[in-house]
């Protein structure tokens, strides 16, 4: 009896709890977290991207005279560094433009200056760029002629110290200017040596410090003369021997 009692008692209980109501567990409200968290993001990300435009516009407006003039100076440094790198690559001088500095107070006129030698200096460099593909392009396909194997004996330098050089092995391409260093013992490694830039250009020009040696086509197989050129610092001299040979 006790039993039944207590029965009857806990059913409305247990009848009143299977009423209550309970927390939805909808999944239909979750996305929502995720989606403001991507907006916020966006935004996040198109500041980075407006911010760097912001600050390149500002960068010549915000320019005083006196800036707009050293930034000028500092461009027209690079544009020669980069024809001079081009005309000796190439084998050929590059259409003149004039790099001459403005002297004017007309702050706008800078400005324009500016500009403009900023994207001429900028189309140079792609120019040197484009020239590193082909270098590279011809490295691993050469055509006749894109490959010179070049041999430097009998070395002299005149310099205040003056040394024999070691013979000198190695393979040029097309269009690859490159500096190397000539040494008076290789097997010492605080030894005499003195630089050597060799250009060979894309018009088949052989190059040793700025002066011209000679001009070696595709159709001969092998080339070799004596050679003079001056040192990197125009201080000394370099004479020696040059042996070209142009594999098949």
């Amino acid at each position: 009896m006790r039993i039944l009692r207590t029965g009857f008692v806990l059913l409305p209980l247990l009848l009143a709890a299977c009423s209550l109501p309970t927390k939805p567990t909808s999944s239909a409200s979750l996305p929502s977290e995720p989606d403001t968290i991507d907006s916020s993001q966006n935004v996040n990300d198109a500041e980075d991207v407006t911010e760097p435009v912001v600050t390149k516009a500002l960068e010549t407006t915000q320019l005083s005279k006196e800036e707009l003039l050293a930034k000028y100076k500092s461009l027209q440094t690079l544009a020669m560094q980069n024809i001079q790198e081009l005309e000796t690559r190439l084998g050929h001088p590059l259409n003149e433009t004039s790099l001459s500095i403005p002297s004017t107070d007309d702050v706008a006129m800078l400005k324009s200056k500016v500009a403009e030698l900023s994207s001429y200096t900028n189309n140079l460099t792609s120019q040197i760029v484009e020239l590193d593909k082909r270098v590279e392009q011809r490295r691993e396909s050469p055509s006749k002629g894109d490959l010179l194997q070049v041999h430097l004996s009998n070395l002299e330098v005149t310099e205040p110290t003056s040394f024999n050089a070691q013979p000198l092995v190695g393979n040029w391409i097309r269009g690859e200017s490159r500096v190397v260093r000539l040494k008076e013992n290789f097997l010492m490694e605080n030894s005499t040596s003195e630089p050597l830039n060799m250009t060979f250009t894309e018009t088949y020009q052989i190059i040793i410090n700025d002066k011209l040696i000679g001009t070696f086509g595709p159709n001969r197989s092998i080339y070799e003369l004596e050679f003079d050129a001056p040192t990197v610092d125009n201080n000394g001299k370099i004479v020696g021997s040059l042996k070209i040979r142009i594999p098949q």
